[in-house]
């Protein structure tokens, strides 16, 4: 993680939920939180613990909570839940394959003032967190934690910095941060 650890207050790491136990017939916002979820994200607060984080924010998700439960353990810190944080809502576009379900990622991702899935666009999931994102940062000072999901991560995160989402949100792993610069406009991942 180089030397960011050392760095002054203000640091932001974004973090994709663990593992969900998935549940056919059940809607995606539902899942819960696997065993094997629940031990990454564990490892993964161990990993991103030298940044000392002041707060913790999770999105209303089941499995988002409970992993952000999981890292709170370890950071000593009670997750604050804002619904701002939900993932991209599109509970109700059923994917057979994952190759279908990252085509309409990547239209999303391409096209996002239309609605290419779900319940709402790449554009109003973006400006959603990104209101979440100004309440959160105008608390108290220090390195925030910030646990949501892949592509609401890549919509607003994309568009802070300028880069090709897609790339990104397939690195994005479960359990994984994406750990802010100093100055915010770099990243560095960081896998449980």
């Amino acid at each position: 993680m180089g030397n960011q650890a050392d760095r002054p207050g203000g640091g932001l790491i974004l973090v994709k939920h663990g593992q969900p136990q998935i549940v056919a017939g059940q809607p995606p916002s539902s899942w819960a939180l696997s065993a094997k979820g629940r031990l990454a994200a564990m490892a993964l607060a161990e990993r991103l613990s030298a940044f000392a984080p002041v707060a913790l924010w999770t999105s209303p998700e089941l499995k988002a909570r409970e992993t952000a439960f999981a890292m709170g353990q370890v950071f000593d810190l009670v997750p604050a839940i804002d619904a701002g944080l939900a993932e991209h809502r599109a509970d109700n576009s059923p994917f057979t394959t994952q190759e279908e379900f990252e085509v309409c990622v990547e239209r999303m991702f391409n096209r996002p003032v239309e609605l290419m899935m779900g319940e709402e666009t790449g554009l109003a999931a973006r400006l959603r967190f990104d209101a979440a994102m100004a309440r959160i940062d105008s608390g108290e000072e220090g390195t925030k934690v910030i646990v949501a999901h892949g592509r609401v991560i890549t919509l607003w995160l994309s568009h802070r910095l300028g880069f090709d989402p897609m790339p990104f949100w397939r690195r994005l792993a479960l359990a994984s941060a994406a750990v802010l610069s100093e100055d915010g406009r770099s990243f560095e991942i960081v896998t449980a």
